[in-house]
């Protein structure tokens, strides 16, 4: 479409003659006639008035004209080479934000599945310690496994006194496991009522998390969205 037919479709679709839409405008109907055989360009103030007179915006008048074709025309007109150039800083400025969006989405989705992959946020080396009771306040740590190098001579010749001894410990073992995530040492203590649990490195298991494998899947999901962001940006910013 051309300004000329632009501007006949509007005064078709208003049921206006040349003369009335000349008179509205305030200019000479030759003049229209020129406009409308794109014979002629109108001034900022014409246009203008042509906008006013069918009650429009320049962004609703353009709206019809195709890219490319007829913008290089158009822009012959200083108010609308300005609109254009206003349009074209906000198209650019839209498609940098776009792509950046899609570059750090890019990025948070390599992130993602390489947290996921080398388990090192969410690690699945899991540590279990065991303690085998509580222990006294100014007991040594080692009063359940080692108690009877703890014994002097004379204690450890009384039969009684060792099975009464035997049995005391027997009745205090009270075994506990902690498992762990994290390596708190070889071994560390814990306060109890009376006294604290000394806990003792045990063992280290392999256990598969859950939030490892999603963490992968939400990364390739992301990585395919921000690659499908640039794909779509060649097309929507065309």
């Amino acid at each position: 479409m051309t300004l000329g037919r632009k501007l006949k479709s509007l005064r078709t679709e208003h049921e206006l003659s040349q003369p009335e839409l000349a008179e509205k405008i305030g200019i000479e109907q030759s003049y229209l006639s020129k406009l409308e055989n794109d014979k002629s360009l109108p001034s900022n103030e014409v246009l203008r008035k042509v906008l006013d007179a069918f009650n429009l915006s320049l962004s609703a008048f353009l709206k019809d004209f195709e890219l490319g074709k007829e913008h290089g025309a158009l822009r012959q007109i200083p108010i609308i080479d300005e609109y254009f150039s206003e349009q074209g800083k906000l198209k650019f400025a839209q498609q940098r934000v776009y792509l950046i969006t899609s570059s750090l989405i890019i990025v948070l989705a390599v992130t993602l599945f390489y947290m996921g992959y080398s388990k090192q946020v969410f690690t699945e080396t899991q540590f279990q310690y065991e303690s085998q009771g509580v222990i006294f306040e100014g007991e040594p740590d080692v009063i359940f496994s080692r108690w009877m190098t703890l014994l002097s001579p004379n204690e450890l010749a009384d039969r009684t006194f060792m099975a009464n001894k035997k049995l005391e410990i027997a009745l205090r073992v009270d075994e506990q496991m902690i498992s762990l995530f994290e390596y708190a040492g070889q071994s560390f203590k814990q306060k109890q009522q009376g006294g604290h649990r000394h806990f003792v490195l045990k063992r280290e298991k392999q256990i598969k998390r859950p939030i490892n494998a999603w963490l992968q899947v939400l990364g390739v999901f992301l990585f395919t969205f921000g690659i499908m962001g640039f794909v779509i940006e060649k097309r929507f910013f065309k």
